[in-house]
C-alpha cells in the first residue's frame, strides 16, 4: 500500500527571489485578480453605475488592470533585480516596490505621486522583507486565530444560535 502524498498548490516563499518567477507571479495573481474584481464590481454597484456592457467592461479595465499592473510590476522587479544581483534581501523588495509605486504614479499622470508611492511601496515591501526574514509576525497566520480555527472570538462573534447543541452521540446518516 503506498502511502498518499499531499501537495500544496504553490506559495510566494517556496523558493528565494530570482527564481520562479512565473509561478511566483501566478501565486501573486490569484487573490489580486479577487481584489481587483471586488473593488472594480463595489465602483460599478456602488459609485459608477455605467450604462451598458461596454461602459461596465470599460470602468472593470480602468479600475481592475492597474491593481494587476502594480502586483505584475512588484514581481517581476523583484525577482528580475533578485537575478540579477544573485542576492534574495530586503533591497530586491524596495526596488520592486518603488517600481511599482512608480507605475502607480504613471496611471494617475502625477509624478509626484509616482515617487510618494513609490517610496511608501519601497519601505512597506522592506518592511514586510525584513519581518519575514526575521519570523517577526505583522499578521497573524489565520489557520491558527479567531473564528477561522473553528474556535471562535467570544466578543466578536458571539454564539447566537436560536437551537440547542445536539448532544454529543448525535450522527450523521452516512455512517
Amino acid at each position: 500500500m503506498s502511502a498518499k502524498v499531499e501537495t500544496r498548490p504553490y506559495r510566494y516563499f517556496d523558493t528565494p527571489d530570482g527564481q520562479d518567477t512565473f509561478k511566483k507571479l501566478w501565486a501573486a495573481m490569484k487573490p489580486t485578480g479577487a481584489v481587483a474584481l471586488g473593488v472594480a464590481t463595489t465602483d460599478v454597484m456602488l459609485y459608477s453605475h455605467p450604462k451598458g456592457y461596454l461602459p461596465t467592461l470599460a470602468r472593470f479595465a480602468t479600475i481592475g488592470l492597474p491593481i494587476v499592473g502594480v502586483t505584475t510590476t512588484f514581481v517581476c522587479t523583484t525577482n528580475a533585480v533578485a537575478s540579477l544581483r544573485k542576492k534574495d534581501d530586503a533591497l530586491n523588495w524596495f526596488v520592486g516596490g518603488f517600481a511599482a509605486g512608480c507605475l502607480f504614479g504613471f496611471i494617475t499622470r502625477k509624478a509626484t505621486v509616482g515617487f510618494n508611492m513609490g517610496m511608501l511601496l519601497g519601505v512597506a515591501a522592506t518592511l514586510r522583507k525584513y519581518s519575514m526574514e526575521t519570523e517577526l509576525v505583522g499578521s497573524p497566520d489565520l489557520k491558527t486565530h479567531g473564528f477561522l480555527s473553528g474556535v471562535p472570538v467570544y466578543p466578536l462573534f458571539p454564539d447566537m444560535t436560536l437551537t440547542e447543541q445536539r448532544p454529543g452521540n448525535w450522527i450523521t446518516g452516512k455512517q
